[in-house]
């Protein structure tokens, strides 16, 4: 078994093509923004080293269809031998010279600093001062799949050499788990503490192909050899050596913390649960959960997988109005190794949309701001070239040869399929693990709960010491079924933010609180009354006058606070009154933590809608959405409206 000494797929032993056979390639053209990418001369040259990305063709089983599964991370470390093998590869692709196309520096820099042409895919057209990456762009998750795959055969590339590496007597080990060896995922809405593996320990203890050793932990940190390339980097990352967390500053040096953001990261559950499984159960245009982009063409309001991915970028980034990690600015966070756990994660979400949409994958958008390779105002749609990452060595990826995970060698272990034999089935079965993982701590899935309960009233229920973004325990809600669920539904409650992105030139949160927030900022990130957040995320060349939505669940919040008898019911003359006398929001300028007066934030529109939702009746339906009305406007900007009034 000869896995490990070469592979079957042309990137990883780079596609070498002679002057000759690259001067006879038609230059790559699109109508969908990618425009003669290779035709300068220096792109034409490097294209004689072409990368091509197919993900790792290795590790598949006997069965059709059968690829190996992407873990989670808290699984990967439970497999001693292949966490192993995953941190020795991540050390030597780490060791690589940054100038490399094909080091982890040259990987990370596709996404941004320093900005520039990676691999002879030149800009031409595009916009020379971002990096190649799509935000606020419908292509955001088409984008990143290929990207995620591209990072996964470097690092299987780097493992496949470090197995070689062992002594005959240890290696067996190794050759065992190498083929199936894909990159783990962090399942920040299913358990959103961090692996004290990935966050507290900056030195791990390892085999080695010299024996055990102690190595700095390549989950923890990168540690950067050349910083030329971020000379207009200002704050806590301005020369900086080392990527950070939640970073405080300690003997005159930028440290990561721990502690204060897993408590943060913990406190915020109910929300990013909530919403995740709202995204994923609910909506059911691809436009919609790709991007925070507004839908001029729907005017119907969305939350997306990329506006719950700004989010955690924000919270691992830092506190607000503190120093700023590398997680906040997107220009810089793919060299955070946190980054590749947090996007893995979001293209997991994709396949499971995808798994219980299967027949709805289309796409179509402009590009606002453009990006490295695809020029600003363009039209995008399935077609789309996805640069920088090619197919073969003159074509690109785009969004239609992106919809499968399997044609990157991988999948995730709620959407295994190769065991079933009907699309039915497969959908059946994505959406009993979306209910399982997601589901039973939201509204729908605490509400389901108590028709099953046959408790007499006269048993004591303990009341929700939770955060407020997560719902009472069935049990709780038992004694207020009746008032709350009616004929099978009941009423989901949403504020739904419209913004500009550009309304206070940089990074900021929005904070919702059922009553007054804290006189203390530094504490409403754990604010028992925090009912949810929304960041507007930018980085460099990405501040551009455009909307964004988003949405926050307040149903949660609403079941607490009919548990404690504050308010009857979830219907709507009971709680928009409360919600216009109640509910509270603020909104911090990320760099500074100054507090910004709503009436001045550029295009900001929040309202308040209620749908009437059925309540699913097995393990393997989703909850039933009616149509959204608006209940309050709570705020509109444009139109001069500067409090809530109820419709």
């Amino acid at each position: 078994m000869a896995v490990w000494s070469s592979l079957k797929y042309a990137v990883a032993a780079t596609c070498i093509m002679s002057m000759t056979q690259v001067e006879a390639m038609p230059a790559a053209t699109s109508s969908g923004g990618i425009v003669d990418l290779m035709s300068s001369p220096q792109g034409l040259f490097r294209r004689q080293n072409a990368v091509i990305t197919t993900g790792v063709q290795e590790g598949f089983g006997p069965a059709k269809g059968q690829v190996p599964v992407r873990k989670e991370i808290r699984d990967l470390i439970q497999n001693t031998a292949e966490f192993n093998l995953y941190l020795l590869a991540l050390q030597r692709f780490y060791a690589k010279p940054q100038k490399e196309d094909t080091s982890f520096f040259g990987i990370a820099k596709i996404h941004g600093r320093p900005f520039g042409a990676w691999n002879g895919v030149t800009s031409n057209k595009g916009d020379k001062d971002v990096g190649y990456c799509t935000h606020k762009d419908v292509l955001f998750l088409t984008w990143h799949r290929p990207y995620l795959a591209l990072f996964e055969q470097m690092v299987w590339e780097n493992a496949r050499d470090v197995v070689n590496e062992f002594p005959a007597a240890k290696r067996a080990a190794y050759q065992a788990v190498l083929p199936t060896l894909r990159i783990p995922y962090w399942d920040w809405a299913s358990n959103s503490s961090i692996p004290r593996e990935v966050g507290d320990m900056p030195k791990i203890e390892v085999d080695t192909p010299k024996g055990r050793q102690t190595i700095d932990n390549p989950l923890y940190s990168y540690k950067f050899t050349d910083i030329s390339g971020f000379k207009d980097i200002v704050g806590p990352l301005a020369n900086a050596t080392e990527t950070v967390r939640y970073p405080q500053l300690v003997d005159g040096k930028y440290v990561s913390q721990y502690d204060p953001l897993n408590r943060v990261m913990e406190n915020a559950i109910g929300g990013l649960k909530n919403r995740v499984y709202r995204i994923l159960t609910v909506y059911k245009d691809l436009n919609a959960i790709s991007t925070g982009q507004y839908n001029r063409w729907t005017h119907k309001p969305a939350d997306s997988l990329e506006g719950v991915h700004d989010d955690i970028h924000n919270a691992i980034g830092g506190p607000v109005g503190g120093p700023s990690g590398t997680m906040t600015d997107l220009s810089m966070a793919s060299y955070d190794p946190i980054f590749w756990l947090h996007h893995t994660n979001v293209d997991r979400l994709f396949a499971l949309w995808q798994g219980i949409n299967p027949s709805t994958y289309d796409l179509s958008g402009t590009s606002s701001f453009g990006t490295y390779t695809i020029v600003p105002g363009s039209k995008e749609d399935l077609n789309t070239q996805l640069g920088p990452f090619r197919q073969t060595g003159n074509t690109f990826h785009t969004s239609a040869t992106s919809q499968y995970t399997k044609t990157f060698g991988y999948t995730y272990p709620e959407t295994i399929d190769w065991d079933l034999s009907t699309p039915e089935a497969i959908q059946n079965r994505t959406i009993a693990a979306v209910n399982r993982l997601y589901g039973e701590e939201t509204p729908a899935g605490a509400l389901a709960a108590t028709l099953l309960i046959t408790t007499p009233k006269g048993t004591h229920f303990n009341v929700n010491n939770s955060p407020l973004n997560t719902p009472p325990s069935a049990s709780s809600l038992f004694p207020y079924k009746q008032s709350i669920v009616e004929a099978g539904k009941y009423n989901e409650w949403s504020a739904d933010i419209l913004v500009n992105q550009a309304a206070l030139g940089g990074d900021f949160k929005l904070y919702f609180f059922f009553g007054e927030a804290s006189a203390d900022q530094t504490e409403w990130e754990l604010s028992q009354n925090l009912v949810g957040t929304y960041s507007v995320l930018t980085s460099t060349g990405m501040v551009h006058n455009q909307l964004v939505q988003g949405v926050i669940p307040l149903t949660s919040a609403l079941l607490n606070k009919v548990v404690m008898e504050q308010i009857k019911n979830l219907r709507r003359e009971v709680v928009a009154p409360y919600l216009i006398q109640n509910l509270k929001v603020k909104v911090l300028n990320t760099a500074t933590g100054k507090l910004v007066d709503l009436k001045t934030i550029t295009d900001l529109k929040i309202t308040i809608s209620s749908a009437a939702v059925t309540l699913p009746k097995t393990e393997s339906e989703i909850p039933q959405w009616g149509a959204s009305e608006t209940a309050v406007d709570f705020i509109d900007v444009p139109k001069g409206l500067t409090s809530p009034v109820q419709h």
